[in-house]
């Protein structure tokens, strides 16, 4: 029983810690802030926030590991890029749930994927919720091309659409996110899924 005290105990001192950071590289920027200011802005001591981190980037790292483990657990156990069938959805919309997931996840934890996109803080940290949009917007694509038939081939390389794919989602998202997610994730999945499948004409249409 007191261990369980205990881990719960160590838990609330980190999220608080952490929360307190996320806070102030939001309102000061990351490079600006101190481990004072962390300490007074969650109400502990200095001796307690190196009982648990060696500094600031140490912090913030692990509530960016924290969330990108997370995001590709749930890629990892969802279905994500169903298989063709004569009698399934269209093409562009059978992707729809892995360009949910990236929205619904970053809504849930919008602070730190605000510090993330932004570019603030450590930039290895921050590559590693980019990398792994890149890869999942890379098994988007191959799966798209392997729909077309044997002799039809793409005029551009994979990977170079694939990382246009993942740089227009997360410019997307960074819009959603910094404009207080004025529409829900489902919706902005649909209006990504048109723009990008579908161009910028076949998402518009004419008023006569």
């Amino acid at each position: 029983m007191q261990e369980k005290k205990s881990d719960r105990r160590i838990s609330r001192t980190r999220r608080m810690l952490k929360d307190a950071l996320l806070s102030l590289i939001l309102e000061k920027g990351y490079d600006a802030v101190t481990v004072e200011d962390i300490t007074e802005r969650a109400n502990l001591g200095r001796t307690t926030f190196y009982l648990h981190y060696k500094d600031k980037e140490d912090l913030l790292l692990e509530s960016i590991e924290t969330i990108a483990n997370e995001l590709v657990e749930h890629i990892s156990q969802s279905n994500l890029l169903p298989v063709a069938t004569d009698s399934g959805p269209q093409p562009s919309e059978r992707y729809m749930p892995a360009i949910q997931l990236v929205f619904r996840h970053a809504g849930e934890n919008a602070v730190l994927y605000r510090i993330i996109l932004r570019g603030e803080g450590a930039v290895l940290a921050s590559e590693r919720i980019r990398s792994i949009i890149n890869a999942t917007a890379s098994q988007i694509m191959q799966a798209r091309m392997r729909e077309n038939p044997p002799d039809v081939q793409p005029l551009i390389p994979l990977e170079v659409l694939s990382n246009y794919f993942a740089a227009s989602l997360l410019g997307l998202v960074t819009w959603w996110l910094e404009s207080n997610m004025p529409y829900p994730p489902v919706q902005m999945a649909d209006i990504f899924r048109r723009l990008f499948f579908d161009g910028i004409q076949g998402a518009t249409r004419s008023k006569n």
